[in-house]
């Protein structure tokens, strides 16, 4: 038997107005949701950044880091602009976004990070000790990482990234950012 539904538009007074930013955005958490794990870090963060290139040397750049409540407060997402040195010795600018969804029933948050570039990395993130973040998964191509947020208070934070080369042998730090709130 096929049911028949009424159906029409559904949408919110100011729709007209909308646009993906406003539609994708939320002003705060859901209230019937513990949110605290990530929205702790929403706002505007300066980030001093260092991480390691293919060559296995230290790179050191600035970022801006702005996270924010989305999909009617029941996730949150960031978006990074990086100011990395260019081969010409000036500033390139790139990108990242991450998105976190909290798990229904857990304190286990699906993490997806993603770039323009087509780079992509799929995590948990759960608590960690003393108020850290613990974000676990794999890169595309299967490479184990590990990202934490560390030190983390109102107004600043250490994020480390960790990769592990091959199964059994030690983690291998190949990022860190040490970020500040902005006022």
């Amino acid at each position: 038997m096929t049911r028949t539904f009424k159906t029409g538009p559904v949408e919110p007074a100011h729709a007209a107005r909308m646009n993906l930013a406003t539609a994708l955005s939320a002003t705060g958490p859901d209230p019937d949701r513990n949110m605290d794990l990530y929205g702790r870090l929403t706002g505007v963060w300066d980030v001093a950044n260092r991480y390691r290139n293919d060559d296995g040397d230290w790179v050191a750049g600035t970022a801006v880091w702005t996270f924010g409540w989305v999909l009617a407060g029941r996730a949150v997402q960031d978006v990074m602009w990086f100011a990395d040195p260019g081969p010409d010795g000036f500033p390139v600018a790139t990108t990242g976004s991450t998105m976190r969804l909290k798990a229904a029933g857990s304190d286990a948050w699906h993490v997806v990070w993603f770039s323009p570039q087509g780079r992509t990395v799929t995590l948990t993130g759960r608590p960690g000790d003393g108020g850290d973040i613990v974000q676990e998964g794999e890169r595309q191509d299967g490479t184990p990482v590990r990202w934490l947020f560390t030190e983390v208070t109102s107004t600043s934070f250490r994020w480390l990234g960790y990769m592990r080369p091959a199964e059994g042998e030690p983690w291998e730090l190949e990022q860190e950012m040490l970020a500040r709130r902005r006022p």
